[in-house]
């Protein structure tokens, strides 16, 4: 029975240090950030992600990490695709990326049946893999963290799911096994200014879902401020007249 006992023991403890990856929408300002998270210690090595919107398009995704994961900089920065298509091998681990084009979006005509539309559509199929040193333990990316944000035309309803057919979470070690769970959320990307008010001759501004513009007049020319904190103030001159819109990420 003693035998037993201690066997059940170790199983239970087994059960208790595995952990659950999860990979989720957090939204913030109006963006979609796809974040992820081991709970005991898994490393994920690679994921390939669909995200699909109920309302509106993805138009752009943005803030990935680009290339080999270091001990200076870890992360995903490897996308099979963009690699093949945006990236050239200058010598060794030398790598040239073309950062205008590079990106962790799989490319539809390589698996038009396992992959979304891709932007300016509902859905995208993401991919992003993991490269590092095994000898040096410091490159490993973290055990939390950003993979990606994604911009929204509209507010909506963004769900996440394992794109199975290009090999869904790949953990490292291989023989690894864990739940995965994917929540989604809803992100209100609708840009606009929500409250304005005056005290003692300063303008306050909140807005969300992109960048402050102002101009003099209804018709321009507008210039961007910079500001996407969604927060602004300014001191009210007494001869001028200027006007204020969110610029859509």
């Amino acid at each position: 029975m003693r035998k037993y006992s201690i066997l059940l023991s170790l199983f239970l403890l087994a059960a208790s240090a595995r952990g659950t990856v999860r990979v989720y929408v957090q939204a913030t300002n109006g963006v979609a950030w796809l974040k992820y998270q081991c709970t005991a210690g898994e490393a994920v090595r690679a994921f390939a992600i669909d995200v699909s919107v109920d309302n509106g398009v993805v138009f752009a995704v943005s803030d990935f990490f680009v290339g080999a994961s270091r001990a200076d900089a870890q992360g995903y920065g490897i996308f099979p695709a963009a690699c093949r298509d945006h990236a050239a091998v200058i010598s060794g681990t030398n790598v040239s990326f073309d950062l205008s084009q590079y990106s962790p979006l799989a490319v539809a005509a390589d698996n038009p049946g396992g992959t979304l539309p891709g932007l300016n559509s509902s859905g995208v199929t993401l991919e992003l893999g993991g490269l590092w040193d095994p000898s040096v333990p410091a490159a490993v990316p973290g055990p939390n963290g950003t993979l990606c944000a994604l911009h929204l035309s509209r507010a909506a309803n963004v769900s996440i799911a394992a794109n199975t057919v290009r090999g869904g979470l790949v953990l490292s070690p291989l023989d690894i096994v864990t739940p995965v769970m994917f929540t989604g959320a809803f992100v209100d990307a609708d840009a606009v200014i929500t409250s304005e008010k005056v005290v003692n001759g300063v303008l306050t501004l909140t807005f969300k879902g992109g960048e402050l513009e102002t101009a003099p007049s209804l018709f321009g020319p507008w210039t961007l401020t910079g500001n996407t904190i969604g927060s602004y103030t300014e001191t009210i001159g007494s001869s001028s007249t200027k006007f204020y819109r969110v610029h859509h990420f």
